[in-house]
């Protein structure tokens, strides 16, 4: 874990720049333009030097940085996720032995995992709540792996298959506030991953909002598109719900290990998609926001959704006996 002098002298921003140098320029006390500098960062790292500097804190809070670790090797993981090289090319950029490359981004990768309880917090979905009975969209999305067979085929990658992973963002913020996954793309869909787990963490009356994926579920615990019941008047609404919940699914796919075919070994996709996930939170909860929308869903009662209208009969009925009664 971190060594005693690592907790003693915190890093800064500079410490940061000081060891991506050593990266983008193979000179660590060169200087640039500061608007230069933090776009090759983010092109390199997928965030600003100041998210980096923060999941650095995270993990040295946790006691998660390896030992011996260094904010550099924290970086070349960031690096693998943005980028994707092959490793030819990572030795290129880095002057490091693939062997070695592979050992400190692995332990990187678990490391910052095990962030996600800290970071992803379902809890959160009702930070400013306004009673409503939907605070989270939900949506799955697939990520490209080599052909794996039929159970992991899917439709959405053309004759390749896909590992499958659950995400919410809290409706009123926009923060990511749950994940779970991965799955064979083949095997489980939408709402085989919804009723596995996240069913299982909404409270009474409590729904989600969702594409038609969770039609099953629909009215009682999901609203879609095609639920009963429906709304015309909400239908805008929803919609802006659900084009920000692909806001941040594309912001996954920027990090080219998600958008990429991984190549890598499948068990450790999970680690890696983790990693991307615990950044993008952290960059959305520190100055790159999604767009922000106004939600107000009415109010469900089941029986309302159930009721069944009255027959011609009953109308029939009624006014004869307003006709006998007067």
């Amino acid at each position: 874990m971190a060594t005693k002098r690592a907790r003693e002298i915190p890093p800064t921003v500079d410490d940061i720049l000081h060891y991506s140098r050593i990266v983008m320029l193979n000179d660590p006390f060169k200087e640039i333009a500061p608007k230069e500098e933090d776009r090759h960062f983010r092109a390199l790292f997928g965030c600003s030097p100041d998210v980096s500097l923060i999941l650095w804190y995270k993990l040295l809070r946790n006691d998660l940085v390896p030992d011996k670790g260094t904010i550099l090797h924290m970086l070349w993981t960031l690096m693998h996720c943005k980028i994707y090289p092959k490793w030819t090319t990572m030795k290129k950029l880095t002057s490091a032995d693939p062997k070695t490359l592979r050992h400190w981004i692995g332990l990187f990768r678990d490391s910052i995992a095990l962030l996600e309880c800290s970071v992803i917090r379902w809890s959160k979905r009702k930070k400013g709540d306004q009673l409503n009975d939907c605070v989270v969209s939900v949506d799955c999305v697939d990520f490209p792996i080599p052909h794996a067979g039929r159970r992991f085929h899917t439709h959405k990658w053309k004759f390749h298959s896909a590992l499958r992973y659950e995400i919410a963002v809290s409706i009123i913020h926009g923060e990511c506030v749950w994940i779970n996954g991965p799955y064979e793309a083949g095997l489980w869909n939408d709402i085989m991953i919804f009723r596995n787990a996240l069913l299982h963490e909404l409270e009474d009356g409590e729904r989600v909002e969702s594409d038609n994926g969770l039609r099953g579920v629909s009215p009682q615990y999901a609203k879609c598109p095609l639920s009963i019941g429906n709304l015309v008047e909400c239908e805008d609404m929803q919609q802006q719900v659900r084009s920000r919940h692909e806001t941040i699914n594309k912001r996954f796919k920027q990090w080219r290990i998600m958008k990429n075919i991984y190549m890598g070994s499948i068990e450790h996709h999970g680690g890696f998609f983790r990693t991307v996930a615990i950044v993008t939170q952290l960059c959305i909860e520190h100055g790159e926001p999604l767009f922000s929308i106004a939600y107000e869903d009415p109010h469900f009662d089941d029986d309302s959704y159930f009721q069944e209208p009255a027959s011609n009969n009953d109308s029939e009925n009624e006014e004869w006996d307003r006709t006998v009664a007067s």
